[in-house]
């Protein structure tokens, strides 16, 4: 062997190793996580947590989610292989709860928007780990699974009383009906995880799409009223006519990590049923999921929301833009820093790929048409205009009554507000006097976040609106 030779063959191993470092870095980076945390994360003061009331999580702590746990606190492992695969199906809220805490520890260190993609790419990887995991298992083991999931599930939304005290959850999707968009109380980042890990195992299509839609009404109401007290988002909606305006504001006013979770894990759950139930292959990048599951109905529902947040007593009909395919792509766009144009011809000759071998397997050929899949989403996104369009002229009725629209019910006692109050320590508001007086005195704590307070402001006279 020549010396050139060798010396190319010892280039091309260098190269090699980077370019495999570089696409383990890409994914997760989880060691400079790790440094990072280690350096800076200090556990809250005991005040702190009797403020919160929420259980303390060390954003080291491993993470198990049905087969794969993400290991973060052993020092002899790196990269890729922190993400370990095991023999059994395993999940729990607490688990549920770490993943939470590790997203949002995460995204908030330097380059954020990076961090963002990085962190869904690790989600990504995850859930394709799991879905095919439950696939390659016999029939028994694999309802098996699914009876696990559900278990799980209905443990948070249908039992009335969690650890002694009054479960927020309960009925949360069952009696959504009764509380027409009551946020209090609830932990929607817990249920969005719970709604896109283990609702693919047991539900039916129409219902994963109708509680991801529920949820996506209560999840983003939450977030952007949990600001708009703040005057971080424009006072008007009549500017706000792109898609990317409205991704705009949210970036500037930090809901960009929220949204572009509520997005991936939408269309992560949407193409683990796929995967699961009609035999469509699994998309093996983040860009190939969005574009091929793009969840284009939370724009419509984000656009609703910050409307009646910003112009209280003025409901406004959604633009068609808001509705459509490309308006939901510019908006992912400015979120998350990713293009989710139409798919390339290649991506279109692989996914015919995973669709023939998927057919050999024994699916449905008429149920794997992606043509259907389309024709379902437009189906989603019709349905959908309609509930807005109505929900606007519910809202005009009112406010030619006298009534103001957007936020007029206290969320506790459900009477029309005649003043907002807001708690002073989360920031949290759209409470009666009344009410939030006794939420102090009970020492119960915000029912948005729970952290317990001394104080309380007046925010808006709304007898006046």
């Amino acid at each position: 062997m020549t010396l050139g030779h060798s010396f190319k063959t010892i280039l091309c191993s260098v190269i090699l190793f980077f370019y495999q470092q570089g696409l383990a870095n890409d994914t997760h980076d989880l060691e400079e996580y790790r440094e990072y945390q280690k350096k800076n994360w200090r556990p809250p003061s005991e005040i702190q947590q009797r403020q919160t009331g929420q259980p303390v999580i060390c954003p080291l702590e491993n993470i198990r989610i049905g087969f794969v746990r993400l290991n973060l606190q052993s020092e002899d492992v790196f990269g890729d292989g922190r993400l370990e695969i095991c023999e059994d199906y395993e999940v729990s809220e607490q688990d549920f709860n770490r993943m939470i805490n590790f997203y949002f520890n995460y995204v908030e260190m330097p380059f954020r928007k990076v961090r963002i993609q990085r962190a869904l790419r690790l989600i990504h990887r995850i859930f394709a780990i799991n879905i095919k995991k439950t696939n390659g298992h016999r029939a028994d083991d694999k309802e098996l699974i699914n009876t696990t999931a559900k278990s799980l599930f209905e443990q948070l939304f249908l039992s009335e009383n969690t650890e002694g005290a009054s479960n927020p959850s309960f009925q949360y999707f069952y009696g959504l009906a009764k509380r027409q968009h009551n946020y209090v109380g609830v932990n929607n980042r817990l249920i969005l995880m719970f709604l896109a890990f283990l609702g693919p195992h047991f539900l039916s299509r129409g219902d994963l799409d109708t509680y991801f839609k529920m949820l996506d009404y209560s999840y983003t109401g939450e977030s952007i009223g949990r600001v708009f007290i703040r005057d971080f988002l424009s006072g008007s909606m009549n500017k706000e006519n792109s898609p990317q305006s409205i991704g705009n504001q949210l970036n500037a006013v930090g809901l960009d990590k929220e949204t572009a979770l509520l997005i991936g894990l939408t269309a992560m759950a949407t193409a683990a049923f796929e995967y699961m139930n009609s035999g469509l292959g699994w998309p093996d990048t983040l860009e190939k999921l969005l574009r091929r599951y793009l969840p284009y109905e939370i724009l419509a529902i984000v656009y609703n929301n910050m409307a009646n947040f910003c112009s209280p007593g003025h409901p406004c009909s959604v633009p068609n833009v808001m509705f459509s395919l490309s308006g939901m792509q510019e908006f992912t766009h400015s979120i998350l820093g990713i293009d989710p144009t139409t798919e390339t011809s290649s991506e279109r000759q692989d996914y015919r790929s995973d669709y023939a071998q998927d057919s050999d397997r024994g699916g449905s050929t008429e149920d794997q048409d992606p043509s259907i899949v389309i024709q379902y989403q437009n189906e989603v996104i019709a349905q959908l205009r309609r509930e807005l369009a109505n929900q606007t002229a519910t809202e005009e009725a009112g406010a030619a009554g006298g009534a103001s629209g957007g936020v007029k019910e206290c969320p506790i006692c459900l009477e029309p507000l005649k003043e907002m109050m807001g708690f002073e320590s989360c920031e949290h508001v759209g409470f009666c006097r009344g009410c939030i007086e006794q939420c102090i005195k009970d020492q119960r704590g915000c029912p948005f976040c729970r952290i317990k307070s001394n104080s309380y402001r007046k925010l808006f006279d709304m007898s006046s609106r």
